[in-house]
């Protein structure tokens, strides 16, 4: 019965040693619904630093003294930012909130072992005073029946005075473990008031940025002509630009298709007929969509592959005009329509590939900008509105390899590269293709 008793005491003592730091790892698993610290410090240092970058923009924009609508756009760019760091304070808070209501239940739970461990090790101690003579130690082991009992009792005696070494222990390591929890639990709570002071900060910003939007709406409402004559000549110059795309690009798909008749037509396997005869069928189709080489193959699978993490075409840089059909930022009764996505950037900023591929040519416009189409399989990137390119047709080019220079209208301040994603001559929406940890 002794025997069995010293046995759950130990159990008892174990589970006191090993709970706590099962609780944290058990708790820490289940709640996985907020990110970690990590993810939320690199997810504030990239949000800090392009709002580092907005606002070297915006400065740089204002010397020019001339309201614009690129100004309307830094500023909800800005604002956009703003908010998603301000989620992301929230997010801290939190996850701060959550090690703190940990750390008090911790806490707790330490203080009631503790008062368990001292409750019973000063009752051992007391028995012990009472029974501290050395001849109720030997009365107890020669009173046993045999020697084999007398043994059994030595060894109780041991495993006794070893349990209460235990408890002293046990007792020190709990101590240092609650002396641990409520540091970090001081810690928590400085970090709590830090993350809600810039969280202040933030709004305090977000807020003046919002009302220095609306004063610029309402003087840029008053430039409404001049704003709708920019919109029309944007349009039209962006129709032309596209008529050229569309041209340059079944250009290409139809030369394609030529080289892979003629290489069908001088194979003389059945396999290359059976393609022979198919080929100048797609051709008269119509079809948007390249014939491939089995090496052209794997450049579009690597391609499509990559959709949501190809490197941006510029190094800094934000989506100023998205793609598609939208309002615009200062007359919201107008709609503007994008076949691609305008990246607002620095002065000198250098366009570059997103992939791998070859040029398949070097052009310019009207008002002598250019634009440069690189062709990834039965993919095609295009890099528009450029001072001048850095390379030429026929050249491959590597990943971020720069391919041309971004024009900057010196009256205005606007640096945009004009950029777009096609499959065949069907236009894509390059935001679903670019990494989001630009």
């Amino acid at each position: 019965m002794k025997q069995l008793i010293h046995k759950l005491l130990r159990c008892i003592w174990m589970l006191l040693v090993f709970l706590p730091g099962w609780y944290q790892v058990t708790y820490a698993q289940k709640n996985t619904g907020l990110p970690t610290r990590a993810e939320l410090e690199k997810e504030k240092a990239q949000l800090q630093r392009q709002l580092e970058e907005a606002n070297a923009q915006l400065e740089e924009i204002r010397k020019n003294k001339n309201l614009t609508v690129r100004q309307v756009q830094l500023l909800q760019n800005k604002i956009s930012l703003r908010d998603r760091l301000i989620e992301n304070l929230n997010d801290e808070i939190s996850l701060i909130d959550r090690d703190i209501r940990r750390a008090y239940a911790d806490i707790q739970g330490l203080e009631q072992d503790l008062d368990t461990l001292k409750a019973e090790y000063a009752r051992q101690v007391v028995y012990t005073y009472k029974n501290r003579s050395m001849y109720d130690y030997i009365n107890f082991i020669l009173s046993a029946n045999s020697f084999n009992e007398a043994l059994h009792r030595y060894a109780y005696l041991k495993r006794l005075r070893d349990y209460r070494r235990h408890q002293a222990q046990s007792i020190l390591q709990t101590q240092a473990l609650l002396k641990e929890k409520i540091s970090l639990l001081s810690a928590s709570k400085q970090d709590r008031t830090q993350a809600l002071s810039a969280q202040q900060k933030q709004m305090q910003q977000l807020e003046q940025e919002r009302k220095e939007k609306n004063q610029l709406l309402l003087t840029l409402k008053g430039k409404e002509k001049q704003i709708l004559a920019d919109i029309e000549a944007k349009r039209k110059a962006q129709q032309k630009l596209d008529a050229t795309l569309a041209v340059l690009i079944r250009r290409e798909i139809e030369e394609a298709r030529r080289k892979a008749a003629e290489e069908a037509a001088r194979s003389k396997s059945a396999t290359a007929s059976a393609s022979a005869k198919s080929a100048p069928a797609a051709a008269s189709s119509g079809s948007a969509i390249l014939s491939e080489t089995p090496e052209e193959k794997l450049i579009s699978s690597n391609f499509e592959g990559n959709m949501g993490r190809l490197p941006w075409p510029v190094e800094k840089g934000y989506i100023s005009d998205p793609y598609g059909r939208h309002q615009h930022p200062v007359l919201s009764y107008v709609e503007v329509e994008n076949n691609g996505v305008n990246i607002d950037t620095e002065k000198g900023a250098v366009a570059r590939a997103v992939f791998e591929g070859d040029v398949v040519t070097a052009t310019f416009d009207q008002y002598n900008r250019w634009t440069v189409i690189l062709r990834h399989g039965q993919y095609f990137t295009v890099y528009s509105n450029l001072l001048k390119p850095l390379v030429k047709a026929g050249e491959h080019v590597q990943t971020k390899q720069p391919v041309g220079i971004v024009y900057t209208n010196d009256e205005s301040g606007e640096t945009y590269l004009h950029f777009l994603i096609y499959k065949g001559t069907e236009s894509m929406n390059p935001a679903l293709w670019l990494s989001s940890s630009h």
